[in-house]
This record gives structure tokens, C-alpha cells and sequence, in this order.
């Protein structure tokens, strides 16, 4: 038990000459005596963490009982389990929509580690945040979150068709998943910087050929937005100016042209197995395949990209769109600067990026496999990022041989 004591200091009365005498405590020791107040704080502490639960549960109750339906649609909650929890009291019914939570997020973990390699070491790859939340206008909702995470593929450097087919299944993998954003969309999407590359090709085209200073100066003489608002230092534009033209002339259409759909992905492989067997043999086959497997699953799951699909977060939230908790590079200079720079300001701002899944008791299957799929494609960029790593790992190794 914890205990607090508190005691009263015994004062003796002094003497007109200053003495103060040593015996007066004694003699009035009963009045002064040392008083102990003793307070259970962990019973006080059980007692006040009862208190919030059962708030919370007679709150949120229509939403606790979609999260634990979700659960045991998953295979992850026995229904012995919740009648039990219902015959029991409130406290059982909350213990249990705790573990239904608990379960549905480490089963997305293993979900994901298991396409990415159970045996790896993927402790810097942090698992999806779950949490319930229940309003009167949005209903009952399950907001997902991820810590913002920059995958730099090193594409430039490998055979252009298997480079192709690769960008091909990451971008795939991201408008299923609906985890996260290439780098050349988040150049058009972020702020001003879609304005500001418009901007620039429109004067490139109408302005005839001219150089980075005379641009800037065009723009700042002519009052151009979206630059007008961004500097009015023509060296600092100049400098802007350059970094834009580099997004214009080096980016995944200019490298790759098309993007290949599965479809166009499925056949080049099987040609690579009989007309190229050293490209068929690389690391990156690996990807491809688990690609089409999650292709195929999802085919089979009958799950469409509209069904309970992720839809921002509300402003009351505050927190970014979940596609921003993952870029996506191919390996242009000017992809970490812009990532760098988003994530920065996101951070400034106190804004992380999340997004939600409209629950109720008739969707949990549709919900449980949208959520299935969100880890599976997870578990394919980590297994990417694992490969990539290992590529350039033998790369420098092969660099420092020679």
C-alpha cells in the first residue's frame, strides 16, 4: 500500500530571556503528536481508471461493439469469447473491445511481415496506429495512422524494363493500398509547387527559349503567381527555377514513359523466364511476383477500390491524408528535398498523416479485407525496401572490389 505521512512539528514556548525550554513539548506531547494519514493510492488509482472506463464505454458502446464484430470477422475474436464478455458487466464488454484493437493491429503487423521476410529485421518499420472514433455526424469510424516513412528505389541504376516493371508494381501496390503517393503525383499535389511547375512550362512554352535569370525576371517584372508570392529575390528564384526544371526534365514519365499495368507486368515476366533468364534470376523477380499474388488475392476477395474505402480524416482530427505517410521515389535528385521539405513543415504543424474506415455491424467482412489488403501492400513496399537495400549493398561492395 501507498502511504503518505505527514507530522506536525512539536514547538516549545520560549522564555522572556530567549530560552526555549526542552520539556513543553512533553508536557502537551497529545495535543502535538505526530499524525499519520494513510490513503490506498493504487486502490484510488484503480478506482479512478474504472471511473474513465465505464465513461468510455457508455460513450463510445455502438462503437466498441463494431471494433470486437470487426474482430471476430477476422477470426481474431471467438464468439464464446464476446458472449461471454456480454453475460458478464460493462468492464468485461471494454476489456474486450481492448483486445479486439490489440489483435487487429498485430495481426496487420504479421500480415505485412509476412510477404516483406519473418526472419529480417524490420524493427525501423512501424506498425499501422488503430484507434475508434465515434461522432454524431460521421458515425462510428476506425482512423488508421503511420509515421511518415520515404522509400528512395534506386530504379535509375537497373535494367530499364525491369525498372519499369518494378515502378509498375509500386504504383499499383499504391492506388490499391491506398497507403501512399509517388513522388512525381506529390510534386503536383503539394501546396503552391503544382501552380509553380504549371507556371514554369507554361512560360517555357509561350516565352521562347530562355535561361534560369531571365526567367526569374519575367516573373517577377510580370507578377506571375504563383512566384509572385513565393520571393522576390531574383537569385533566389533563380535558384527555385532550377530545382523546378529538374522535376520537369528528370521524373518517372520522362525515364519510364507508361507505367505497365499487372496485365502488361504478368507477361514480360514469363518472356524474362525463357528469353531472359539473368534478368528473370534478379532479386527484384521476388517483388513482382509477390505483386501479383496480392493482385490475384485481391481479385478473388472481390473487394473494390470504392468499397470502405480511406477517406481523410475530418478537420476536427487535423491530420494529413494517409497517402502522405509514404512516398514513393525512383531515385531523381530532386525527390529528397521535396519529401524533406513536407515532412518537415507536417512536423511544424503538429500533423500526422491519417485516415479513416467507416464501421458498421453489416460491413465488418468489407472492412476486415480492406484492411488485409492495406498490410499486404505494406509488406510489399518493405519487401521492396529490402531488396533495394541488399541491390546497393552488392553494388558498393562490387565498387570497392575493383
Amino acid at each position: 500500500m501507498l502511504s503518505i505521512q505527514t507530522e506536525i512539528a512539536q514547538t516549545a514556548q520560549s522564555t522572556p530571556d530567549g530560552y526555549r525550554s526542552q520539556t513543553t513539548a512533553g508536557a502537551v506531547g497529545p495535543l502535538f503528536a505526530p499524525v499519520s494519514i494513510e490513503t490506498d493510492l493504487n486502490g484510488l488509482i484503480d478506482e479512478i481508471r474504472q471511473q474513465k472506463d465505464k465513461a468510455d464505454f457508455e460513450t463510445n458502446r455502438p462503437g466498441m461493439s463494431c471494433v470486437i464484430l470487426l474482430a471476430h470477422s477476422m477470426g481474431l475474436v471467438e464468439e464464446a469469447k464476446i458472449d461471454q464478455a456480454v453475460m458478464a458487466d460493462w468492464a468485461a464488454v471494454h476489456r474486450l473491445y481492448q483486445e479486439a484493437i490489440a489483435n487487429i493491429t498485430a495481426h496487420l503487423n504479421q500480415e505485412s511481415m509476412g510477404i516483406a521476410g519473418v526472419d529480417l529485421d524490420h524493427s525501423d518499420f512501424e506498425p499501422l496506429y488503430l484507434e475508434m472514433k465515434q461522432s454524431q455526424s460521421e458515425g462510428v469510424l476506425l482512423v488508421l495512422g503511420v509515421s511518415p516513412r520515404f522509400s528512395s528505389f534506386s530504379l535509375l541504376d537497373i535494367d530499364r524494363d525491369l525498372a519499369r516493371a518494378v515502378a509498375g508494381c509500386l504504383k499499383w501496390t499504391l492506388f490499391n493500398g491506398g497507403i501512399g503517393i509517388l513522388a512525381d503525383d506529390l510534386s503536383k499535389d503539394w501546396i503552391m509547387m503544382g501552380d509553380e511547375l504549371d507556371a514554369l512550362k507554361d512560360a517555357l512554352e509561350t516565352q521562347g527559349p530562355l535561361g534560369n535569370s531571365e526567367l526569374a525576371e519575367f516573373f517577377l517584372e510580370n507578377d506571375v503567381y504563383p512566384f509572385n508570392e513565393i520571393a522576390d529575390d531574383p537569385e533566389y528564384l533563380e535558384e527555385r527555377i532550377g530545382y523546378l526544371q529538374s522535376v520537369l526534365a528528370h521524373n518517372c514519365k520522362s525515364m519510364f514513359g507508361e507505367l505497365p499495368e499487372i496485365g502488361e507486368i504478368r507477361r514480360m515476366l514469363a518472356g524474362w523466364r525463357t528469353t531472359h533468364k539473368v534478368l528473370y534470376g534478379t532479386p527484384w523477380v521476388k517483388f513482382i511476383r509477390e505483386t501479383i499474388k496480392v493482385c490475384k488475392w485481391l481479385e478473388k476477395s472481390g473487394l473494390k477500390a470504392a468499397e470502405c474505402r480511406i477517406s481523410p480524416c475530418d478537420n476536427d482530427q487535423g491530420d494529413m491524408c494517409l497517402d502522405y505517410g509514404h512516398v514513393i521515389g525512383f531515385g531523381f535528385d530532386w525527390e529528397e528535398p521535396l519529401v524533406s521539405g513536407v515532412y518537415d513543415e507536417m512536423t511544424q504543424t503538429d500533423e500526422n498523416p491519417a485516415g479513416s474506415i467507416r464501421l458498421n455491424p453489416l460491413a465488418c467482412t468489407e472492412v476486415g479485407e480492406r484492411l488485409n489488403l492495406l498490410a499486404k501492400s505494406r509488406g510489399l513496399i518493405r519487401l521492396a525496401e529490402v531488396i533495394n537495400a541488399d541491390e546497393k549493398n552488392l553494388t558498393n561492395q562490387d565498387e570497392y572490389m575493383r
